[in-house]
């Protein structure tokens, strides 16, 4: 047991990923072959871990807006999205560091799952629909996009020919987008949300910094403006943390204001 888990740390983080959904998806299959052996109830953690679109459901459980990315409906589901993201990891993206690749995969989820709940809440055709979201696609689909956005004229072979990367990315897309009438409307859109961050995070992408640094200047910005005015540092940090606990929503119009009267100085 030890020298498996100690195998499991030197991983890659790519691997680990694997490694963990294989493990979330044979648990339960395991678990209720012994159940039904023994003429006991079975157990469902879907119920607990899928995402629904519901806005309450998503403030009841917001672990789902992650947590449905390590679940699967069956065997082909995890195979086909396992296989894409350890060719995409292993052949193209080795230069990343841990770090940059946790930062794709886990925002990719999130912005999938975000799309998710957006389209279902927006759109008339979704009305009255509660079919919930799972599966890796989206964080798997904003990896291999980040791929054929960041180096889109490397050439892969698929057997019977070459082909770029922007193509190849071009083509995931564009068969999700067409896919959305006919079937698995939600998790196509996932995949589109994965998509856009996939590219999102390859256009602003720089080694050594994450594209989310423009969000620390954000408030550092804040915090050097209101150095002159200590009551404003404290407005300011209150206003902060408020922001991380509910979200820039919750913000009454004087509070939003007050943040870019701060941040307009220079």
């Amino acid at each position: 047991m030890e020298l498996g888990f100690r195998y499991f740390l030197n991983q890659p983080f790519f691997k680990k990923i694997i490694i963990i959904n294989i493990i979330v998806f044979l648990l339960p299959l395991v678990l209720n072959t012994f159940l039904f052996l023994f003429n006991l109830k079975q157990v469902s953690l879907i119920n607990y871990f899928d995402l629904h679109p519901g806005i309450g459901n998503i403030i009841r459980s917001p672990w789902t807006l992650i947590s449905y990315s390590f679940l699967h409906i069956d065997f082909f589901h995890i195979f086909w999205n396992m296989l894409i993201l350890y060719v995409v990891c292993k052949h193209f993206l080795n230069f990343l560091t841990n770090k940059k690749l946790i930062e794709i995969y886990f925002y990719g989820a999130l912005m999938g799952g975000l799309f998710f709940v957006i389209s279902y809440n927006i759109f008339p055709v979704f009305k009255n629909t509660f079919s919930p979201l799972i599966g890796s696609s989206a964080a798997v689909y904003a990896v291999l996009i980040f791929a054929c956005s960041y180096m889109p004229n490397t050439r892969v072979n698929l057997i019977f020919f070459d082909i770029k990367l922007k193509y190849l990315g071009l083509f995931y897309v564009l068969l999700s987008l067409i896919q959305i009438p006919f079937s698995n409307a939600g998790g196509n859109i996932a995949h589109l949300g994965g998509a856009f961050f996939g590219f999102f995070y390859a256009k602003n992408f720089n080694l050594s910094n994450s594209p989310f640094d423009f969000i620390a200047k954000f408030i550092n910005n804040f915090k050097s403006k209101a150095k002159e005015n200590p009551d404003n540092q404290k407005k300011i940090d209150n206003i902060l943390d408020k922001i991380s606990k509910s979200g820039y929503e919750s913000l009454s119009k004087s509070e939003k204001d007050f943040l870019f009267k701060n941040s307009d100085n220079d």
